[in-house]
């Protein structure tokens, strides 16, 4: 991202570790892998993984035997290495992974693909199918919008059908798309306020929320995912979308 706080990551830390919003999309992401997170001794890269929450959580699953992550941002990196000693963490970007063809079972996205160059979205998706294995699954989490828009070269909001589009110019076989956060995004839209391009006065990150609000977002999102762990469930609006990929 071109322009954050010096203190992002550090903020970005304390929001993966305790707000609901955060708790709330990992049970979506569980629901979504659902039985894929039966097997064990799987290996999984947290691509774009920042100070490592989602690895955090991977850690605390039977599912997962080797971790792995990667992100532009060294500070990122050394928050996540704390926290993480056990795991394979780098330094870089999508493109050129220090990783084997076929090496992992799960490749998770997170809030990552909406800020890619629009030049390097295809590149980065097939950077992403090489070290995948074949029936392994790619796990996006992206802004979400019922209109493709582009603000800026490193901030898009996706639509369903473009985001759909773009794993197939990546080389996936999409097989689930599904928006999320719904009831909150409806909440949100009716107060005109949607996702916008991060600034250094406006990352994005969760700010800290009185007890009742905790209480009904986790509550709305948990039920969510409830819904979502049904296999053809989907939903059809939120500032979230998820998809599920595997190799074409």
């Amino acid at each position: 991202m071109k322009a954050v706080p010096p203190d992002y990551y550090r903020r970005l830390d304390e929001a993966e570790r305790s707000h609901w919003y955060h708790r709330g999309m990992e049970e979506l992401s569980l629901a979504l892998l659902g039985p894929r997170l039966e097997q064990t001794g799987l290996a999984l890269l947290d691509a774009g993984c920042g100070a490592g929450g989602f690895l955090r959580l991977a850690q605390r699953l039977p599912a997962f035997e080797r971790l792995c992550g990667m992100d532009l941002s060294a500070e990122a990196i050394e928050l996540a290495r704390r926290h993480l000693p056990e795991a394979e963490l780098h330094v870089g970007g999508l493109v050129g992974l220090p990783f084997a063809d076929a090496s992992f079972d799960v490749v998770t996205l997170n809030d990552v693909l909406q800020h890619v160059e629009e030049a390097e979205v295809e590149p980065s998706l097939r950077e992403l199918r090489r070290v995948l294995r074949s029936g392994g699954a790619l796990l996006v989490r992206t802004n979400g919008g019922l209109r493709e828009r582009r603000v800026r070269s490193d901030w898009r909001l996706y639509s369903r059908a473009g985001l759909a589009a773009e794993l197939t110019r990546g080389g996936f076989r999409v097989e689930r798309i599904t928006y999320a956060n719904a009831a909150v995004s409806l909440l949100r839209a009716a107060r005109r306020r949607t996702p916008t391009a991060p600034t250094v006065t406006s990352t994005g990150i969760p700010g800290r929320s009185g007890a009742v609000a905790t209480a009904i977002g986790s509550h709305l999102l948990r039920a969510e995912a409830r819904y979502l762990a049904r296999p053809r469930a989907r939903l059809p609006y939120g500032h979230t979308l998820f998809a599920v990929a595997s190799p074409a």
